[in-house]
């Protein structure tokens, strides 16, 4: 439900003493649910942060998963021309979905427990920063990642996709009660260093062909996943590529120093590992298994599956 000031309790808050007034209308979906319900805490600072600003904005909070898209297409309908996802990269994936390819902007006040997506669009971390990056309003545009799999359509990620160890790893945190953040990831890492069985998989992409046993198949569009693995050191989410990873299995002593290489992005000096820049690429796996699309997972398990970049797609206030 929204909340604000001007239209009664609705209403956007117009512009303030010491702060120019600009015509942008801001839209903030809130998600009281990121970091463990602890979003829910930061409205009141997020509120009194724009208002003196002298920004004209409105806030709206999620109640369920998905609500999140529902309620930015209600706002660009309303005509706001900036859209803040409230939350993690969870909400951002959820806000921008419904952005991809219209004339809004996407706004990101990092209040989540992953934060991966504002690392490669250069969006503090901080609240007030961030609350300054949105006032300042100034617009670039980012490419985006288009997912297709049998019954589940087209859809979009921003920062990161992946099918092997971390779709999985994307599961466990979802299940975890209590850790969160970078935390929650590593300790799921852990977990699946032990359980994950590698799969056989065949990748296919311009100039790349590959078939054989993997543990790691991420694709990236920023160079950052999993609450602050550095899984493509470099990626840019302005280059007209995605960062594609292909891992292969190993046995669990070998995968304990992948963990930690993939922590500080230095990979790439083990063996058994290819890193490439693609436009699409299409993968099939022996079995379904878990995906994630920003860290969110999927509806269901994937096989098949087919991939490709979206240049510019989606305007950021960044």
């Amino acid at each position: 439900m929204p909340s604000g000031s001007g239209r009664g309790a609705e209403a956007a808050y117009s512009a303030r003493k010491g702060y120019p007034s600009f015509v942008m209308r801001i839209a903030v979906i809130l998600n009281p649910a990121a970091d463990r319900g602890r979003a829910a805490e930061k409205e009141e600072a997020i509120a009194r942060g724009l208002k003196t600003r002298g920004v004209s904005f409105e806030v709206f909070r999620t109640e369920a998963p998905g609500h999140a898209t529902e309620l930015a297409r209600r706002a660009l309908a309303e005509g706001f021309s900036v859209v803040a996802a409230a939350g993690g990269d969870g909400t951002v994936n959820e806000v921008a979905q419904a952005l991809v390819g219209t004339g809004a902007a996407l706004g990101v006040l990092p209040i989540g427990s992953g934060n991966d997506f504002i690392k490669g669009v250069g969006i503090p971390k901080a609240l007030p920063q961030a609350l300054e990056v949105l006032r300042r309003g100034e617009v670039k545009r980012v490419d985006v990642g288009r997912v297709e799999a049998a019954g589940l359509g087209g859809r979009y990620f921003f920062n990161c996709f992946g099918a092997g160890i971390d779709g999985q790893i994307a599961l466990d945190y979802k299940r975890m009660r209590y850790l969160r953040g970078e935390l929650g990831y590593l300790w799921a890492a852990v977990l699946e260093v032990f359980r994950f069985r590698g799969v056989r998989a065949r990748v296919e992409a311009e100039g790349f062909s590959y078939e054989g046993r993997v543990a790691l198949l991420p694709l990236q569009n920023g160079p950052f996943a999993g609450g602050g693995f550095h899984v493509a050191p470099g990626a840019a989410p302005d280059d007209g590529f995605l960062d594609l990873v292909v891992v292969d299995d190993r046995s669990i002593p070998r995968r304990f120093p992948l963990l930690k290489r993939f922590r500080d992005g230095t990979y790439f000096r083990l063996p058994g590992i290819r890193r490439l820049r693609v436009k699409r690429v299409q993968i099939e796996l022996e079995r379904a298994l878990p995906a994630h699309l920003d860290g969110e997972v999927l509806p269901q398990a994937v096989a098949r599956l087919r991939v490709e970049v979206v240049p510019g797609a989606l305007k950021v206030v960044a």
